[in-house]
């Protein structure tokens, strides 16, 4: 047992110091926050594309309804499709989006994969619940368990371009 008391005071501060040095090294994306906070910021802009720009690659996507990407999702297997909802949830160290394509309805939800250069140029965060445009390719589909227990599959779509200020006005309106 430690009987000196200067001794105990430099044993409290090396705890302090790792503990800091801890805490300072961590990765801040690893800090659990609630999901209303979570923001992703994009900082690798030189690859972003505007929504000119893009517009002549958009031609090559088709409107796809959620009953008919849900219900046959194998068919569209590499299919190009542009759809739009709202952000759910955020998962910036797999790098995807739970996107909501009609209304805040849990089980019309979709995975959307993602690189920082899928987003339109001149944005600077996005959050829960902003409404987004997307288009991409579909992948496959995902397994999880729903709020009852039961094993529910989702498609899971890589984004090409992914348009974040957009007006969205119900589920059939303008954007």
């Amino acid at each position: 047992m430690i009987r000196n008391l200067p001794t105990r005071f430099l044993i409290a501060f090396l705890c302090a110091l790792i503990l800091a040095t801890i805490y300072l090294v961590m990765p801040k994306g690893k800090i659990a926050g609630s999901i209303q906070e979570t923001k992703i910021s994009l900082m690798d802009k030189s690859k972003q594309k505007t929504v000119s720009e893009f517009s002549k690659e958009r031609k090559k996507y088709a409107y796809v309804s959620f009953d008919n990407l849900y219900s046959n999702t194998s068919l569209y297997y590499g299919t190009k499709i542009c759809q739009r909802g709202h952000i759910k949830d955020l998962d910036m160290e797999h790098k995807y989006l739970l996107v909501a394509l009609d209304g805040n309805d849990a089980t019309r939800t979709i995975k959307l994969k993602y690189n920082l250069s899928n987003f339109e140029k001149g944005n600077a965060s996005i959050q829960e619940n902003d409404p987004i445009k997307f288009y991409g390719r579909v992948l496959a589909t995902d397994s999880y368990l729903n709020d009852k227990g039961r094993d529910v599959n989702r498609p899971v779509i890589a984004a090409d371009f992914i348009q974040t200020k957009v007006n969205y006005s119900g589920n059939y309106g303008a954007i």
